[in-house]
């Protein structure tokens, strides 16, 4: 396995943000860790969200942020585990890296 590090991180704003769509709030997170890592280049993308479906009737999360980043096309993956998708998202996202599947170190020029 390879060595697996994290480079970039997003997130926005806490709170009640009912005129912000699922879709721009993740748009805006994934932006400000690409922006962060300062990559040009993503190999795959992971997105840990419990209950968008039941909640926003939006299951194919991966997807439409992949699409919505104009990072397609690429592998996009939604990853559902109650209180732990982020962290399982974030396991899968390692498991990829570390086991060779992609680049460990995005295309970038860190600043």
């Amino acid at each position: 396995m390879r060595d697996v590090a994290i480079i970039g991180i997003g997130m926005t704003k806490f709170g009640e943000l009912w005129e912000r769509s699922l879709r721009d709030l993740a748009v805006e997170a994934a932006l400000a860790a690409i922006d962060d890592a300062g990559c040009d280049k993503l190999d795959s993308l992971w997105v840990g969200c419990m209950s968008s479906g039941l909640f926003n009737g939006q299951e194919h999360l991966g997807a439409l942020v992949a699409d919505y980043l104009g990072r397609t096309p690429i592998p996009a993956c939604r990853v559902e585990s109650a209180c732990a998708s982020g962290a399982m998202a974030l396991r899968g996202a390692w498991l990829e890296v570390a086991s060779g599947q992609t680049s460990p170190w995005p295309s970038a020029s860190r600043r």
